[in-house]
């Protein structure tokens, strides 16, 4: 049998995770704090049809000469990746690099509602004429949003430094 498993930053989150499962999949708790992972045991036949479909896609954007294609799950989209040569179709890497794609976007987006703060705050204006100005202040200057949202969370962190000396 197949095991994923889910690193939990303690025991209590790692039972809130078995518990959100409602019983749909055999877990047990490894571990504790502060290293705790979850193992999500699949049972065969749940594994092999997931990895058969993951192996059928790859195979169908090979054949295709496709690079990529838009998999749908419920309200989510996400994107397969073609295998190569080098590298082939692993559903694992898949959806490990989309939470690292997803966690990447989370944190920058969650800069960017700061620095919007901290606009709004500043200039006196609601937040999304705060984001307006910032997107076309990064579009001006040729720049990542999330990086002008850096540097205006930047700047605060200065002054309140400044003001500490």
């Amino acid at each position: 049998m197949d095991v994923i498993r889910v690193r939990a930053p303690s025991s209590a989150d790692a039972r809130r995770l078995v518990a959100s499962l409602h019983g749909g999949f055999s877990a047990n708790v490894d571990g504790g704090d502060p290293s705790t992972e979850v193992e999500l045991t699949l049972d065969s036949q749940t594994a092999t049809r997931l990895i058969g479909l993951f192996d059928a896609l790859g195979q169908w954007l090979s054949d295709g000469g496709l690079g990529a294609c838009q998999i749908g799950f419920g309200e989510r989209s996400y994107t397969l990746l073609a295998a190569t040569a080098e590298k082939p179709s692993d559903p694992t890497a898949f959806l490990l690099e989309r939470t690292i794609q997803l966690q990447k976007a989370l944190d920058s987006r969650i800069l960017i509602e700061q620095a919007k703060g901290v606009l709004a705050e500043r200039d006196s204006i609601k937040p999304d004429e705060a984001f307006d100005k910032m997107r076309r202040e990064a579009r001006s200057r040729r720049m990542k949003l999330h990086e002008l949202a850096a540097d205006i969370v930047e700047s605060v962190k200065r002054s309140a430094d400044k003001a500490l000396d």
